[in-house]
């Protein structure tokens, strides 16, 4: 049986596991990355696609601002394969209260974000949100506004940041599922997988919807739920909405493409096959989605649904992302569980993981993150 060691061995190759890599190797670290399927598949290649600090958990913001500037400055991240991820920064995102107590929750929040010194979140009226949004019904309240939110390629991205990582050096493995992970007497790991094995002195779980399965293999309990998160894409009309809209207590979140589609989802959950490495559209539920759509811009509801798609995630107790070190084994971080929204993330945690790795530092950015989090809530 072959034996392949590196300095750091990270077991995913979606957009954080490569993210990570090019960091890693462009620092001079020898890194292989493992992937039981196709970089990129799951829930990295087929999200919205947003790039937002709307709405985000204030935890994140400290590391969704440095990712922003990353985004910004995609070329110099990925190099070519930059153009063809089509980022769009400036065109914004948009929260909508459909109703008296959304609205309420608006002003609540943009008081709460203020009184933090987060100023990007700016609350407009009724007149106003129907002006960015044309076609909005006349019942929308109002809303908030981050003007410096976009979107970009998921598909295109993931592939980007793996070709980069290939790149500077780094080593992809597809269709590599692990077996087994222990730790040896001389303190490196050991990883057992249906390709060999891999020695590492470091090990980066960011197995995705996988991520708690991985930690049991070490004895680690980290609370997951597997979410199998839905879109879907209509036929195309004129361009009418430039910002992304996303919804506050509504299934509702789409975004027009340049081709003249609505790319919609909402958060709705399809039906998770996690052994299997799948997942399915229900399509009952998607009608929410829709209503919400229409409910929202009734000028849409002869639209037609060209087709639908899943990707499988992650899903902490409290909603915001396992980003740390072990605190059981040496060694090991585990950097998943992003709840549907950490592509935006994606480049900060490369770098700032990279960083932590190298050093042997964790950022205090990262604490709220912290992988033990819960066993400590309930020790206290």
């Amino acid at each position: 049986m072959s034996v392949r060691s590196c300095d750091v061995l990270i077991i995913g190759g979606g957009l954080q596991g490569c993210a990570i890599a090019l960091y890693l190797a462009r620092a001079g670290r020898r890194v292989i990355v493992i992937e039981k399927g196709v970089a990129g598949r799951q829930a990295s290649g087929v999200n919205a696609g947003g790039l937002r600090l709307l709405l985000r958990n204030v935890r994140e913001y400290p590391l969704s601002q440095r990712a922003m500037a990353l985004w910004a400055d995609l070329p110099s991240q990925v190099g070519d394969a930059a153009n063809g991820c089509e980022v769009q920064l400036g065109t914004g995102q948009i929260a909508v209260a459909m109703d008296a107590a959304e609205w309420d929750w608006c002003q609540a929040r943009a008081d709460e974000m203020h009184r933090l010194g987060f100023h990007n979140e700016v609350l407009v009226d009724g007149p106003t949100i129907r002006s960015l949004l044309p076609g909005l019904s006349d019942r929308a309240h109002g809303g908030l506004v981050s003007q410096g939110d976009g979107h970009a390629n998921p598909a295109a991205s993931a592939r980007a940041f793996r070709d980069a990582a290939r790149d500077a050096g780094a080593q992809i493995t597809e269709h590599c599922a692990l077996q087994g992970l222990a730790r040896m007497a001389d303190g490196r790991w050991r990883a057992d997988t249906a390709q060999g094995q891999f020695t590492a002195t470091q090990v980066v779980n960011c197995a995705g919807a996988w991520g708690a399965e991985v930690a049991a293999l070490v004895g680690e309990v980290l609370p997951l739920e597997v979410l199998a998160l839905s879109m879907m894409v209509t036929s195309r009309v004129q361009p009418f909405v430039t910002p992304v809209m996303i919804g506050i207590d509504r299934p509702l979140s789409f975004k027009q493409s340049a081709a003249g589609s609505l790319v919609i989802g909402g958060g709705i959950a399809g039906k998770a096959c996690l052994q299997d490495s799948t997942s399915f559209t229900v399509m009952d539920r998607m009608m929410a989605s829709a209503a919400a759509t229409i409910e929202a811009f009734p000028a849409l509801a002869s639209m037609s649904i060209l087709r639908t798609w899943t990707g499988l995630e992650g899903k902490t107790p409290d909603g915001i992302p396992y980003i740390g070190p072990s605190a059981a084994h040496p060694g090991l971080w585990h950097v998943f569980g992003f709840c549907g929204h950490g592509f935006q993330l994606a480049p900060a945690v490369g770098e700032v993981v990279a960083r932590a790795l190298i050093t042997g530092k964790a950022e205090p950015m990262l604490a709220p993150f912290a992988t033990d989090r819960f066993a400590a809530r309930a020790a206290a």
